[in-house]
């Protein structure tokens, strides 16, 4: 098989000790040693902790040696996610934010080969819960039913695209880009109740990276960080920065 490009786009508040867990596991478990394969595009919103948004910009450059990134002169979630990805090229697009972690090595390569072969499906999220032992499960608002290649697709388009740790089709973040807002929450965006979006999201469907039993391939550390530091993430539904307490 072709050895394909890959961008790996990330938004990113100033968090570099989070930031820096994240990618010693993306590096691990995705990049494996195929430093050349992969390039790093990187948004950094000016809200956090109190240091300079440079430190994880140089937290970043010591996993990467190609990295493309901003300090953002204001913060917003959806002009970072708009950011990262019209600074991408390439055919394939692992999305992440700066506060997963992936929990074991993932064949990139195959999930490209699942992606290849059935062309409709624009993306494939790396599953957040343990998979239950079945070949039909209840998530995300609809049944995802499993195809015997090593993942779900959902019966629904309505609201099943995520932006969790995620491998996205070109075609399909193309489509999307000049349609998306700068007030709505991007991953709200991307829901039957955004009918600008509709014509792009019910065209394809959404894949779930995972087996029957599988423990979570990605996990949230974010929820400690915003503990400690009294950040929150206001109005769920539009959320677009993050606020103190």
């Amino acid at each position: 098989m072709d050895i394909i490009k890959i961008d790996i786009t990330m938004v990113s508040v100033i968090r570099p000790d989070l930031i820096q867990r994240t990618l010693k596991t993306v590096v691990k478990n995705i990049v494996q040693g195929n430093p050349d394969r992969f390039r790093l595009i990187l948004n950094i919103d000016p809200i956090g902790e109190k240091v300079k948004a440079e430190k994880v910009a140089k937290v970043a450059s010591q996993y990467f040696e190609n990295v493309v990134y901003r300090i953002a002169k204001e913060p917003s979630f959806s002009r970072a996610v708009q950011w990262v990805w019209k600074n991408s090229d390439a055919p394939f697009i692992f999305h992440i934010e700066d506060d997963w972690d992936i929990t074991r090595k993932i064949d990139v390569d195959h999930m490209i080969k699942i992606m290849r072969k059935y062309k409709d499906l624009s993306s494939l999220r790396l599953y957040k819960y343990r998979t239950p032992k079945k070949k039909v499960v209840f998530t995300f608002g609809c049944n995802w039913r499993y195809n015997k290649e090593g993942f779900y697709v959902a019966d629904k388009w309505e609201k099943q695209f995520g932006l969790n740790p995620i491998l996205i089709r070109r075609d399909f973040i193309n489509e999307a880009l000049p349609r998306m807002r700068d007030d709505v929450n991007p991953e709200k965006q991307f829901r039957d109740t955004q009918k600008y979006m509709v014509p792009v999201i019910k065209k394809w469907k959404y894949g779930l990276y995972t087996n029957p039993g599988d423990k979570p391939l990605a996990i949230d550390t974010g929820t400690k960080w915003r503990s400690k530091t009294k950040f929150i993430k206001p109005r769920k539904k539009t959320f677009l920065t993050w606020e103190t307490k």
